[in-house]
């Protein structure tokens, strides 16, 4: 899988840092009964977003194989239609260029509005779920950040689940990986190889989400290029 992360901006041009946990907002698929929907939102908080933002979404069987999907847009959501039983979906969702000015966020590009600006970034959402835990799940999906699982089987409550996150599919250290939760559990720092050991706390719905930014060089439209990732799964 190859995504073109950025419109008319290419890799050499971006310039390295990584940066703390602090991601506004996911994105996911979640299954409906039979079908599946993108949801965008934060927390328990789910929120309408243009359909249009979700680039690519695809659903995997347990071999890695791509299933047949079909999609249709609504006014505020992305619907899924999958042939077959999906075992992991993967999903880029382009939330475009924002800028903050002294009136607040735009999602505008840097040199579209007018007035101070205080910080401009093109910002993108990756998203990986997983329906069914086998082999699949441990593969890099080839997305510019993931956090990829380093076990097939379904972490059990009480334990925790090794991962490893990727940058451009290379390991990346000190990334801080987020958890959900209501306590707010402190974000959990990568090794000098990305990986990392997350706890399953409880059962039910879990987000484990990396961020990671680069700083834009001779780019009229944005300062940085923000990327965050997220994996999610349910535990039992």
């Amino acid at each position: 899988m190859s995504i073109r992360v950025f419109p008319g901006i290419p890799l050499a041009l971006l310039l390295g840092a990584a940066f703390g946990p602090a991601i506004a907002h996911d994105a996911w698929l979640e299954a409906r009964g039979e079908e599946y929907v993108v949801l965008y939102g934060h927390g328990s908080e789910i929120e309408a977003y243009d359909p249009l933002k979700v680039k690519t979404v695809s659903a995997l069987d347990g071999k890695g194989a791509v299933l047949p999907m079909s999609r249709q847009l609504t006014a505020s959501a992305v619907q899924v239609k999958v042939s077959g039983s999906p075992a992991l979906s993967v999903m880029f969702f382009d939330d475009g260029f924002w800028t903050k000015t002294d009136e607040g966020w735009k999602n505008l590009a840097k040199n579209a509005v007018k007035g101070d600006v205080q910080s401009s970034g093109y910002y993108v959402q990756l998203s990986k779920t997983v329906f069914t835990w086998g082999p699949v799940v441990t593969k890099p999906q080839g997305l510019p950040l993931e956090i990829v699982p380093l076990s097939a089987t379904a972490p059990a409550v009480g334990k925790a689940l090794p991962v490893q996150v990727l940058w451009e599919g290379r390991p990346l250290a000190g990334a801080k990986i987020a958890r959900s939760g209501t306590d707010k559990p402190a974000p959990i720092e990568t090794d000098a190889q990305g990986k990392a050991a997350i706890p399953v706390p409880a059962a039910g719905r879990q987000i484990l989400s990396v961020a990671h930014k680069h700083g834009l060089k001779d780019e009229p439209r944005a300062d940085q290029y923000s990327a965050s990732a997220n994996l999610v799964f349910t535990a039992r």
